[in-house]
């Protein structure tokens, strides 16, 4: 009897900067490390992460009501989660946003 295998998981994470503050670049790089590590826990996952500036994007962080910046939401898996401030740490980052392996799992 084969096993059946589930389609994997779909993470969706929108992050909104202020141009190229140091602030701006240390919530780049936390998450584009925290979606390297989600990509190697997760073989096959599909993590996508999507940086928007507001000062050239000003409508879409007012679609989302984003106020302040740097701002992470995890669109999907639901129900939406929204960090904001310093996101320059990736463990505390995966944790605010509930990342764990078992939210990811294929």
């Amino acid at each position: 009897m084969n096993a059946v295998s589930k389609p994997p998981r779909r993470v969706m994470l929108r992050l909104f900067v202020a141009g190229a503050t140091a602030s701006s670049e240390k919530a780049k790089a936390s998450l584009n490390t925290v979606c390297t590590d989600l990509r190697a826990q997760r073989p096959g996952s599909d993590i996508q992460l999507e940086t928007i500036d507001v000062l050239t994007d000003p409508d879409t962080a007012l679609m989302d009501q984003v106020f302040a910046t740097p701002t992470v939401i995890r669109v999907s898996p639901g129900p939406a989660r929204r960090l904001f401030g310093d996101l320059s740490s990736p463990e505390m980052v995966s944790i605010g946003l509930q990342l764990s392996p078992d939210i990811v799992a294929a």
